[in-house]
C-alpha cells in the first residue's frame, strides 16, 4: 500500500515538472547573469562599502548582519557583498615592476568580524616586493605561477647575529603551489629570480592586516635619494630601482640581482 502511495507521489511530481516552467528569476539590477544562472560580480561604489561597513557595525547579531548583506528584495539570491574581483587585466605586462590588490575590510565590508583578507600579487622579471610588515596579521603566501624566493628576519637576538650584526634571516625557494608563512610582525620580502611574471595569493587572518613599509631601515637613511624613495612609499623596486640602491643593498641581494637582470637582458642603467 505505502509503495503504491509512492509510486503514485512520485508520477504526480514527474508530471507537475515536465508540463510545467519555471518564471525565471530576474538578476539584481547591479549584476548580471551568467550561463549558470547565478550573477556576476560588480563592484561596490567607495560610498556603498562605507554605508555597509558602518551598517554592519551596528548590526548586534549574526542574523542582523545577514540582512544587511543579502537584504530582501529584487537583489536577494546575490552574494556581492560578500564577493570581490580582484583583478581583470592580463599577465606579463611590460615594465611594471609588480602590483598587489588586497581584499580587507576596506574593499570587503562582508569581512567585518571574520578575521580573514587575502590577496593577489604580481611580481615582474627580477623584481622585488620590497621589505614590509603586516602589524595586524599572519600571511601565509602561496605562488601560483612561476617562482619567488620568499625570507622573514628572525627577532634580534645577540646571540643569532654575526660579527658583522647582521640580522638573521630564513628564506625559501617558491614554485607552482608552494606556501610559506610570514609571522604577524616579522620584516619579510619576496623576491622573483626569474625572467618571468610571478603571481602569488596571501591569506591573512586579520580583516584589517595592515602594510608596514620599512625600505628606510632595510636599506639605509643615509643618501638621500633611499630616503626619498622611502618616502615615497614604493611597494615593489624592479632592476633599475635597485641599481640606484647599490650602496646601500647588502651585496648579496645586489649579486642576485644583477646576476638575473643579465639573464633576462633587462638593463640596471
Amino acid at each position: 500500500m505505502m509503495n503504491t502511495i509512492l509510486s503514485t507521489a512520485i508520477l504526480a511530481l514527474w508530471a507537475a515538472t515536465s508540463t510545467v516552467t519555471a518564471t525565471p528569476v530576474k538578476p539584481a539590477p547591479t549584476t548580471s547573469s551568467s550561463s549558470g544562472g547565478a550573477p556576476t560580480y560588480t563592484a561596490l561604489t567607495p560610498p556603498e562599502i562605507k554605508a555597509l561597513q558602518q551598517e554592519l557595525l551596528l548590526a548586534p547579531s549574526y542574523k542582523d548582519k545577514e540582512q544587511v548583506l543579502f537584504p530582501p528584495g529584487p537583489q536577494f539570491g546575490s552574494a556581492n557583498n560578500v564577493s570581490f574581483q580582484f583583478v581583470n587585466r592580463p599577465t606579463g605586462l611590460p615594465g611594471q615592476d609588480g602590483s598587489v590588490i588586497v581584499g580587507s575590510v576596506d574593499s570587503i565590508p562582508g569581512l567585518i568580524g571574520t578575521n580573514v583578507a587575502a590577496a593577489i600579487g604580481f611580481i615582474g622579471p627580477c623584481g622585488l616586493n620590497v621589505p614590509h610588515l603586516h602589524p595586524r596579521a599572519n600571511e601565509f603566501l602561496t605562488v601560483v605561477q612561476g617562482t619567488l624566493i620568499g625570507a622573514f628576519v628572525l627577532e634580534v637576538d645577540a646571540q643569532f647575529t654575526d660579527n658583522n650584526g647582521v640580522l638573521p634571516q630564513v628564506a625559501m625557494t617558491l614554485t607552482n603551489y608552494t606556501g610559506m608563512l610570514f609571522p604577524k610582525g616579522s620584516t619579510h620580502w619576496q623576491f622573483n629570480p626569474t625572467c618571468e611574471e610571478a603571481i602569488f595569493s596571501a591569506a591573512f587572518d586579520n580583516s584589517d592586516e595592515g602594510r608596514f613599509q620599512v625600505a628606510q631601515t632595510f636599506f639605509s637613511s643615509q643618501p638621500d635619494e633611499v630616503l626619498t624613495a622611502s618616502l615615497g612609499n614604493p611597494t615593489f623596486l624592479g632592476p633599475k630601482n635597485i641599481d640606484k640602491l647599490r650602496n646601500t643593498i647588502p651585496a648579496a641581494f645586489v649579486v642576485q640581482v644583477e646576476s638575473c637582470a643579465k639573464t633576462c637582458g633587462i638593463k640596471t642603467k
